[in-house]
């Protein structure tokens, strides 16, 4: 017979560490020196688009970037673009938006208006980043362990909300209310990553997706 009492409490002690970042005193080390290049210039923007609207995949280019086919609930890379008008192909929907120097954006094609979302930056690479998007309709979404215990709260669609984490292995779940919606396996949440749980919507239900922030090259 399974002892899950010890699942419970090996689950609680990996989301326990997982937080444990925020209480760490180590200094800061800026996230762009370590994940995005060494000497990348600090005065550019880093902008990915997000596909939470065609569950077949579609096509979105960022600037003079590649044309890439990106998966339902995934994203591109971030791509370093200079401060002011940057264009982007979402699908064949052409958008234009202004960025300002030293933002990270997610720029995401819903089917209706694009979002742009401000991303919350990682920027200390001794620790990593959480972060939990709601691409959906549902008024509030939750990200908790496995057993439950809470990791980020209400979060309203069309935004995201992120929380510092130290690395350790857990299972996630997605759930609004009481009501699980999706489930992400255990990983292991590395230090020095911008890690991100996307939700988006379809017409079978919520579908949730793990992407990590990566840099085109």
């Amino acid at each position: 017979m399974r002892d899950t009492s010890r699942v419970r409490s090996l689950c609680s002690l990996a989301l326990a560490a997982l937080l444990a970042a925020a209480a760490w005193s180590s200094p800061p080390a800026h996230a762009q020196d370590d994940l995005y290049g060494p000497g990348t210039p600090a005065d550019v923007t880093w902008v990915r688009g997000v596909n939470a609207e065609a569950s077949g995949g579609l096509g979105i280019r960022v600037a003079d970037g590649p044309l890439l086919s990106v998966a339902w609930g995934d994203a591109t890379p971030y791509r370093p673009v200079s401060p002011g008008q940057v264009e982007l192909d979402l699908g064949g929907t052409i958008l234009s938006i202004e960025v300002e120097a030293g933002a990270f954006l997610s720029v995401v094609a819903t089917g209706d208006e694009p979002l742009v979302i401000v991303d919350t930056a990682l920027v200390d690479v001794s620790r990593g980043l959480l972060s939990l998007y709601n691409l959906t309709r549902i008024e509030a979404l939750d990200l908790r362990a496995a057993d439950g215990t809470s990791v980020i709260s209400d979060v309203a669609p069309g935004t995201h909300a992120a929380v510092i984490i130290a690395e350790a292995e857990v299972a996630l779940e997605v759930s609004s209310g009481d009501e699980v919606l999706g489930a992400l396996e255990a990983r292991l949440y590395e230090r020095g990553v911008a890690h991100s749980v996307m939700v988006v919507e379809g017409p079978d239900g919520p579908h949730v997706r793990y992407v990590a922030a990566v840099a085109s090259e």
